[in-house]
């Protein structure tokens, strides 16, 4: 089972923090991204409205032209008559109206998307990395080996690691005491 925090007190602590820090984060952004988003996308309802008001033109040609049709001679003239030209005005604002609603929750939509990147994508940017390291695999010295012989392979390669790194860090810090001289100065 992989280990979600360090197994040190102090870096365990450090995690836990970041990662409630940053579900805070993504919460409070994400409610007020909702929020924005609902807010704007209710002007929709204007859209709604003009296109029900189109709607209802037609509805009521229909309704005209249905009772002309009972009116003896020109009864099924005067019903289409009546139907179409309350369907040439109603058409038009039904359409707008839609048009109107789908561009007003396109815009919400952008805006409320541009809120959410230009917020969570510098945070998430920083920390999805660092948590993908931390939940990685450790150095490997923290590899367990399975075997005996694994075991003094890994030993030995630790003492050759530690006793190489000392007289490196040994050989740097006789280099980096050692006063330096600028060229062509005298001894």
């Amino acid at each position: 089972m992989p280990k979600i925090w360090s197994e040190l007190p102090l870096r365990r602590l450090k995690e836990q923090v970041a990662d409630v820090a940053t579900l805070i984060w993504v919460l409070f952004w994400g409610t007020i991204v909702w929020q924005l988003f609902t807010f704007l996308s209710g002007f929709a309802a204007a859209g709604r409205a003009v296109s029900g008001g189109g709607q209802t033109m037609i509805e009521s040609g229909r309704a005209l032209g249905s009772s002309l049709a009972g009116l003896p001679l020109v009864g099924s003239q005067a019903r289409d008559v009546a139907q179409e030209a309350f369907a040439r005005a109603g058409r038009p604002l039904s359409d707008f109206g839609a048009e109107l609603e789908q561009f007003i929750v396109v815009v919400a939509l952008a805006i409320s998307v541009l809120l959410a990147i230009v917020t969570l994508a510098p945070w998430l940017a920083r920390y999805l990395p660092w948590r993908l390291d931390r939940l990685g695999p450790r150095s490997p010295r923290s590899a367990r080996p399975s075997g005996a012989g694994e075991r003094r392979a890994a030993a030995l390669t630790d003492g050759i690691e530690r006793r190489g790194s000392r007289r490196l860090s040994r050989r740097g810090a006789r280099r980096a005491t050692k006063p330096r001289r600028a060229p062509g100065a005298a001894r």
